[in-house]
């Protein structure tokens, strides 16, 4: 897959409660957050040898299947903000 970061700045997730930037949370495709039914469960993203364990809180209306939107916090866990966008694996936990 493939994943990118954004900034929930305290903002309400699709999941109906609100993330902070350095919360290790992701947001799914519309698709994969099904309506909801994904909210709450856990992904391990990996990339490059390192792991990130992130709570689904959120819709990523652009976001095609296979792309996940992480948090700024989740992501640095994985790389530097500065690429922007990293080829992940992840599975659901």
């Amino acid at each position: 897959g493939t994943a990118t970061y954004y900034q929930p700045n305290g903002g309400f997730g699709a999941c109906g409660a609100p993330s902070q930037n350095s919360d290790f949370v992701v947001a799914l495709s519309p698709s994969e957050y099904a309506g909801g039914a994904n909210c709450w469960r856990h992904i391990g993203v990996r990339y490059k040898g390192k792991f990130v364990d992130v709570t689904v809180v959120d819709e990523c209306p652009g976001c095609e299947p296979g792309h996940i939107d992480l948090s700024e916090g989740a992501f640095q866990q994985l790389a530097s903000l500065s690429l922007g966008v990293i080829p992940v694996e992840y599975n659901y936990e």
